[in-house]
């Protein structure tokens, strides 16, 4: 029953928050008597949510012998401990209160302590006002002892000897503006001193980067990770990067900044404020003239240096940072804190000089109090030895409404409404604005019970969302998501601008040779580089073409040598030669090469098709594309892409009839250099016939792939039946390589005259090992078409020593061609005497020939860049030295002006009218044969490949 009188013994229970309460017997001394008194110190300590408002706290003052006193303090010491609520506590300790002999030191030891004092981790109090304020008054005390003729004391620290050393350079200075400067270097060396030292001369606690940060660490981390991981999944890894190294310079450039009072000082603003008026000189319009102030303010009793306007400053400077650190703004921490900072004084001994001094102390935060009329969060609770004491002191801290009378333990007791003391108090302080009617709350701790059935009141816990871990863990989450983000973009990139990692594991993207797409393409990648960085560190206006191939391997593909890369490199090595013989000539405009790489087989071409349209869009010195060497449906799609945005394309080893081919008829940005499978056909079932291959054919066995992806081999295949002769041809077609050696099988079993090999390099090792392994009546004559180039570049010792075989087949190019017996005494094309050097200077003399590039295909890609640059070379002095543009290159394409044929290392270079497909008319086709030493002959030269003293060769209509 509430207020029912307590049966003696002793009872054990867990108050508020974990607190163990021993309660003791009923004879009023035992300690659950305080109950009360506790139950007020809680109400007192605990801080309203924000809708109730932030309201000043009384005065708490006990009354009764130093047991009984101490007995309450230690029980609110206790209190402050269990919740982790910051707290000072002055206790009767003479090593430690003799220190406290003036205000100064005071405040040194209660800061301290508050600061200590805290929830782990949460951030400490921090006293940056009460600290500069200290440090200005150190500063004044040595330079009156400098004035005084003093000599410099044993220092006990640096900090003390750089001030003794500052302060005497302020005496030295005779003008302001140089005591300014000088005043100003000592504060930045000084750096942000956020609680001041136990002692004068010590150095006090630096501000740490988590303590400065403890709000700004987990919103930046959080803000750049999230920025990152945007840029990388939207953007690419090169923002990513940027975006995560910005972020990362300005957290810590926060780091350097507020660690340093120079970029701290608006912290000191409050100094200079109209709210501060308890010191103010004539140079006091800004910090630095407040400080000097404060350091040239006279000595007025040498006995007590601290004069009353500068108590005041001291005591306003420390509530002003328990305000800052209880206003309630977006930090977590300051509405994270639900216990108002105690100050718990115990009774002290008449001769301790700690007793005047807090006595002093409390005064000067009424008098303040009752002067600002603001709220600050400070609980004080102090002990007196009778109630004559107590009442002086209340009469001094007192507001005229007031009702002083003290109360006992027994008036604050707890019942099941609450406590009717405390409502009543909370009723008039709502009545009486910011101080309330009473300003001291009296209790006498020998007098009255103040136990009760109910617990000790149990104050408002810590909201959840404040947990100082929650923002770490909100930090940490977000951190985790957004490196997963990146880390899937950085799977997925390959380079961290546009090469990226196709669904197959392959790099595909557009690159300037800076991200090496495979190893054996290293040394030419470089090589375009290099070049590219020439141009744009020249200065000198340039363009620039983009090479669209397949630049790496299959993945899943075990063995790489299948999928040969002789013919990309040659290609990339032809465009390389073209580039420096032309931008070390001086031409204008210079060129420029970048590469898309399509993947393995054109697979992605489509995809990159539609980056380099983008890029063109934004890029006005992009002038046309070169490349699409496979004739596949990718390839196909890739033209159609590029074609929207009206950009020349040149093709370089593609052959499908159908390329570039159109609804309507044929692009009108598609350029081909090589002849088509028709022509090519044509002529290889010509030179079967009429026996140039060593014999005359009468039947014949074509290879071909027939899936409906690979546009060339069907349509090389179709061509070669229809120019042969479709009785006379049986077709062996497969859709998967591991078809081939069946197909060889079949054809060993009756074979024809002739084998004509219509696929992909990539199966003719399979088809090469499974002939010259099964025995098919006899050496077979084998007829290939150009695609076997690349292959035959890399392996032409291993099939000439195979003597089953007799290989010939129909290179787009080939410096065998251009000897005497076909060319006269014609000079040899300068591509050719280029090649050889470069080469070796790329992948060395001595390296094999399956690492060393086509001939071939470096012959095409020569020719498809000088192409270009002829045409931009023409128009940029035809034009008065205007850039070319993608437009105009496309139309001296379509229309070449007068004048002689471009010599091209593969022939005469003359594009046809578009209904054609713009095909160079009477391209040459050239039949070679791989001799058993493994060198190359051309058996035969049908086309034009010099305008003059050519030799005849068997040809066709």
């Amino acid at each position: 029953m509430a207020g029912a009188p307590r049966q003696g013994g002793r009872r054990e229970r867990t108050g508020d928050e974990g607190v163990r309460v021993t309660t003791g017997h009923t004879d009023g001394q035992g300690a659950d008597r305080l109950e009360g008194l506790l139950g007020l110190f809680e109400r007192l300590r605990e801080r309203p949510t924000a809708r109730a408002g932030d309201r000043l706290r009384p005065l708490l003052v006990t009354i009764g012998s130093a047991v009984e006193t101490r007995q309450a303090a230690h029980a609110f010491v206790e209190r402050c401990i269990a919740d982790g609520g910051p707290y000072a506590h002055v206790a009767d300790d003479p090593g430690h209160t003799e220190r406290l002999t003036d205000l100064a030191a005071l405040l040194r030891h209660l800061s301290r302590q508050l600061s200590a004092h805290h929830r782990r981790f949460e951030p400490a109090l921090r006293f940056p006002l009460l600290s500069m304020v200290v440090w200005l008054l150190e500063l004044r005390r040595m330079r009156i002892r400098q004035e005084r003729g003093e000599g410099a004391p044993d220092f006990a620290s640096d900090a003390q000897r750089e001030l003794w050393l500052l302060a005497g350079q302020l005496h030295a200075a005779d003008e302001d503006s140089h005591r300014r400067t000088l005043l100003g270097r000592g504060i930045l060396r000084r750096r942000q001193i956020v609680v001041p030292a136990e002692r004068p001369g010590q150095q006090g606690r630096i501000a740490s980067v988590l303590s400065h940060l403890e709000q700004v660490a987990p919103i930046g981390v959080a803000a750049v990770a999230l920025i990152s991981a945007t840029a990388a999944s939207t953007l690419d890894l090169a923002a990513a990067f940027l975006a995560a190294g910005v972020g990362s310079s300005v957290i810590l450039g926060q780091v350097a900044a507020r660690t340093r009072d120079r970029a701290g000082r608006r912290r000191y603003r409050w100094f200079t404020s109209p709210t501060q008026t308890y010191l103010r000189g004539n140079r006091s319009l800004d910090f630095l003239g407040f400080a000097l102030d404060v350091i040239y303010r006279e000595e007025a009793d040498p006995a007590r240096p601290l004069d009353e306007e500068l108590e005041r400053l001291l005591v306003a400077a420390f509530l002003q940072d328990l305000r800052q650190a209880y206003r309630r703004g977006v930090w977590r921490a300051t509405w994270a804190r639900v216990r108002y900072p105690a100050v718990v004084v115990d009774l002290l001994p008449e001769q301790s000089p700690a007793r005047a001094q807090t006595r002093r102390f409390v005064e000067r935060v009424e008098e303040i109090r009752r002067a600002e009329e603001r709220f600050d969060p400070l609980v004080t609770a102090l002990a007196v030895a009778d109630e004559r004491e107590a009442a002086a002191l209340a009469d001094a801290v007192r507001v005229p409404l007031a009702d002083d009378d003290p109360v006992h333990l027994g008036t604050l007791r707890e019942t099941p409404e609450g406590m009717p003391f405390w409502a009543t108090y909370r009723a008039e302080q709502q009545r009486a604005a910011v101080l309330g009617t009473r300003r001291a709350l009296r209790v006498h701790t020998g007098r009255g019970d103040g136990s009760s059935p109910e617990p000790v009141y149990r104050a408002r816990r810590r909201p959840l969302l404040t947990h100082p871990a929650l923002p770490w863990l909100a930090m940490g989450a977000i951190l985790a998501a957004s490196v997963s983000v990146i880390s899937v973009q950085t799977v997925r990139y390959c380079d961290p601008f546009t090469v990226a990692h196709a669904t197959n594991g392959e790099c595909v993207g557009i690159t300037d040779g800076s991200y090496v797409f495979t190893p054996r393409l290293a040394a030419v990648e470089k090589r375009i580089e290099r070049l590219n960085d020439d141009v744009l560190n020249s200065g000198k206006p340039y363009v620039t073409l983009v090479y669209l191939g397949a630049m790496t391997t299959d993945p899943q593909t075990r063995n790489p040598q299948a999928d040969l890369l002789a013919g990309i490199h040659g290609e990339l090595v032809g465009l390389s030669i073209a580039q420096e013989r032309h931008n070390a000539a001086s031409g204008l405009p210079r060129l420029r090469v970048l590469l898309a790489n399509a993947g393995s087989r054109f697979r992605y071409a489509r995809h990159i098709a539609d980056l380099i349209r983008r890029r063109a869009a934004t890029d006005p010195t992009l002038v046309a594309a070169v490349g699409f060497g496979q004739s596949r449906r990718q390839t196909s799609e890739a033209i159609d892409v590029i074609s929207k945005s009206a950009l020349p394309m040149i093709g370089t080893t593609n052959t499908f009839d159908g390329t570039g081919r159109l609804p309507g008829g044929f692009s009108p940005y598609y350029f081909r250099l090589a002849p088509s499978n028709a022509r090519l056909a044509a002529h290889a079932a010509f030179w079967a016939r009429n026996g140039q291959t060593g014999a005359r054919a009468a039947t014949a066995d074509v290879f071909y792939d027939a899936t409906t992806d690979d546009l060339y081999s069907r349509n090389l295949a179709e061509d070669f039946v229809r120019a042969f002769a479709p009785g006379r041809v049986r077709r062996l077609p497969y859709s998967d390589p591991s078809q081939v050696p069946n197909r060889i099988l079949e054809a060993c079993q009756n074979p024809s005259d002739l084998f004509y090999y219509a696929g992909r390099s990539d199966e003719f090792r399979s088809f090469i090992n499974r002939l010259a392994n099964t025995d098919c009546k006899g050496r077979r004559t084998v007829l290939a078409g150009d695609e076997v180039t690349k292959y035959v570049s890399d392996n032409a010792a291993e099939v000439a020593r195979t003597d089953s075989i007799r290989l010939f087949f129909t290179p787009l190019a080939a410096r065998e061609a251009w000897v005497p017996r076909w060319v006269g005494r014609q000079p040899l094309q300068l591509f050719y005497s280029e090649f050889d050097p470069v080469v070796n200077a790329l992948v060395g003399r001595e390296t094999a020939a399956n690492g060393r590039p086509s001939r071939t295909h470096a012959a095409l890609g020569y020719d498809a860049a000088r192409t270009v640059i002829s045409v931009a070379e023409r128009i940029y002095g035809d034009q008065g030295r205007a850039l070319p543009t993608a437009a105009a290159i496309l139309s001296e394409l379509t229309e070449p002006g007068a004048g002689a044929e471009t010599q091209g290392a593969t022939g005469l270079l003359r594009f046809g009218p578009r209904a054609g497909g713009h095909q160079i008319e009477h391209k040459p086709v050239l039949l070679t044969e791989l001799r058993p030493d493994g060198a190359l002959m051309v058996a035969a030269v049908c086309g034009r490949l010099v305008s003059t003293g050519q030799a005849s060769a068997p040809c066709p209509r």
